[in-house]
């Protein structure tokens, strides 16, 4: 049995190597250096970071990567897949290209011609309803104008889930709790990044971070609660009102349809919602 500061520290350490690869996707990343974050052996490092994700570090990387470039194949057209393959991390176009048509089953090339509207996952909500975008009222989604902003960098304390369902209403009652407990943060303006695509990634893996807005204040994090910050830059931004699983609708529509028509490419596929009210712990 584990003492509970060694768990705590763990999950501290797997926090700020998980930002790191998820930061640095474009780069060469060895697991000596990773381990080296952590201060820990090669070993050690590879079975605390399977225990945390249930992947290997190798397979985590190679998957994000190909996510990412999924992402990124559908929503910067102007981009070449080279270039494409180079800003995640491969090696080259060839082996972008094969290890791309053994995880999606098909090539970059078809994928960005229309092939990626025949993949399917296990999320049957985003698969099976259909969404009217130029409407002004999308069944439960009131949209507004989309505006490009320029913001500031944010400050955040956070904590990791997987999976996108009801799950999360428990993630973000602990959270709370958490911050109230030990961090006296009583009313924090509450913020969640959805990092995955829910049309290529499933449900149950799709990882969905539960932050808060800690602004200039100093907080020393320990365990499932780590610190990172939303970086400064230019956004599209929109203000809508909906059921938990209408924003995997809007993402959808905003990243397949909306972007690709538009004169921006996306830096990432990561989006963030600042919460005017919660539906997962509001009720009414």
């Amino acid at each position: 049995m584990q003492k509970r500061s060694t768990i705590n520290e763990h999950k501290e350490k797997m926090n700020q190597v998980i930002s790191y690869i998820h930061g640095n996707l474009s780069s060469k990343l060895l697991v000596v250096d990773l381990a080296y974050i952590c201060s820990y052996s090669e070993f050690h490092f590879h079975r605390i970071f399977k225990e945390t994700t249930n992947k290997s570090v190798s397979t985590y990387i190679k998957e994000s990567r190909l996510q990412l470039s999924a992402n990124l194949l559908i929503f910067n057209q102007n981009s070449t897949i080279i270039d494409i393959a180079q800003n995640c991390g491969f090696k080259s176009s060839s082996t972008f290209a094969n290890e791309f048509k053994k995880y999606f089953d098909m090539t970059p090339s078809c994928w960005r011609t229309n092939g990626y509207k025949n993949y399917k996952t296990d999320n049957f909500l985003i698969n099976n309803k259909k969404v009217d975008f130029s409407s002004i009222e999308i069944k439960n989604i009131e949209i507004k104008n989309i505006e490009i902003k320029n913001i500031d960098k944010i400050n955040t304390i956070y904590m990791r889930h997987y999976g996108y369902d009801q799950s999360i209403k428990e993630i973000w009652q602990r959270f709370l709790y958490l911050l109230q407990k030990d961090y006296s943060i009583n009313t924090p303006e509450m913020i969640a990044f959805l990092y995955s695509n829910p049309s290529i990634t499933d449900t149950k893996d799709c990882r969905y971070v539960v932050c808060a807005n800690i602004f200039n204040k100093k907080i020393k994090v320990r365990g499932d609660i780590g610190i990172d910050y939303i970086p400064s830059g230019l956004y599209a931004t929109i203000r809508y009102k909906g059921k938990y699983n209408d924003i995997l609708h809007l993402y959808k529509k905003l990243y397949y349809e909306w972007l690709p028509s538009s004169q921006y490419e996306a830096v990432s596929s990561a989006a963030y919602i600042i919460y005017y009210k919660n539906h997962f712990i509001e009720t009414n």
